[in-house]
């Protein structure tokens, strides 16, 4: 959840109207929280781009939550495929 960009104060949240994404900008006050988004950064964010970008998957095809999934292992498949045939024509 992006509360706010870094270095920069995050927006102050209405508890009573919002009351998870209070209780969340009250965690990510906290080093641990911020230490593991930090993390997270580095691992989970660079393939969903690149997912988007070179793939050019930008939505599900299929309805239901089986056929998305096999629709997601096979766009990852098709990912992880062409990132190994760069790493073989070296």
């Amino acid at each position: 959840m992006a509360l706010g960009r870094e270095g920069k104060d995050h927006v102050a949240i209405n508890a009573a109207n919002l009351p998870r994404t209070a209780a969340m900008a009250d965690k990510m006050r906290t080093e641990p929280a911020r230490k593991a988004y930090r993390r997270r950064k580095h691992i989970a964010e660079p393939p969903n781009g690149w997912i988007k970008s070179i793939v050019g998957f930008r939505q599900f095809s299929l309805r239901g939550l089986h056929r998305a999934q096999a629709e997601w292992k096979l766009v990852c498949t098709a990912l992880n495929l062409r990132r190994m045939a760069t790493w073989t024509a070296r």
